[in-house]
């Protein structure tokens, strides 16, 4: 019986780990799409890149494929595409080699040109926003993981206590400053009670930190740790 609830318990682990594992793939393609439109508001449309060879080869005959065969998926378009392109005639690929290399050349002037159009201004605010973005978007990966949060220290701890006797009419920065005299000021004997108990949940929260880190890596989600500093 303890065994079946020891191994009950672990699949209910197992499966909340995989659940916030999908939701944070669900989040990471949301995220791509987010950043690609922000990048948008600040710049103007990038040149888009020409199609390569074989791509280009895939336009032409997937109108042949398709009126020969209406229901093939693309994934079965590419795949006989593939196996004619490798077999087509050398001079065959070098008209579409060629289409391509003129079409990168205009493609690369285009892009310098576009690149050379873009203030300071422009670059700077991108840099910005995005590092703000990026920040957001690493705190909310942390949040659907389950990441365990750090507890406050014990002069943290202090302003928390107080917050709730903090005159109203009292700018923000104004109080931390009085209260930050204040826990200088303060005796051993105050502070100990703040910085014992922040003590203890720092260590509570090593343990936890350390068992979230070891159900990351076997969920496969070791790569949340690049972002850990």
């Amino acid at each position: 019986m303890m065994f079946s609830g020891r191994f009950a318990f672990f699949v209910r682990l197992e499966g909340l780990l995989c659940t916030r594992s999908h939701l944070l793939s669900f989040h990471q393609n949301i995220s791509k799409h987010a950043l690609k439109r922000l990048k948008e508001t600040i710049f103007p449309p990038r040149p888009k890149k020409p199609e390569a060879p074989f791509l280009m080869y895939v336009r032409q005959v997937k109108p042949r494929f398709a009126e020969e065969s209406p229901d093939m998926k693309y994934s079965e378009v590419l795949q006989r595409a593939s196996s004619e392109w490798s077999k087509l005639d050398v001079a065959k690929k070098e008209n579409f080699i060629n289409e391509y290399n003129k079409s990168y050349k205009i493609y690369m002037e285009k892009l310098r040109e576009y690149k050379n159009s873009l203030t300071e201004e422009q670059k700077q605010l991108w840099e910005q926003k995005k590092k703000e973005y990026e920040q957001t978007n690493t705190k909310k990966k942390y949040e659907i993981l389950g990441k365990p949060k750090k507890p406050l220290n014990g002069y943290l701890s202090y302003l928390s206590s107080k917050r709730k006797d903090k005159d109203p009419d009292m700018h923000i920065k104004d109080w931390v400053k009085s209260m930050t005299v204040n826990w200088n000021t303060l005796p051993d004997k105050e502070k100990e009670p703040y910085l014992t108990e922040a003590t203890q949940l720092n260590a509570q929260y090593q343990k936890d930190l350390e068992k979230w880190e070891m159900e990351m890596i076997r969920c496969g989600n070791s790569d949340i740790f690049e972002f850990i500093s």
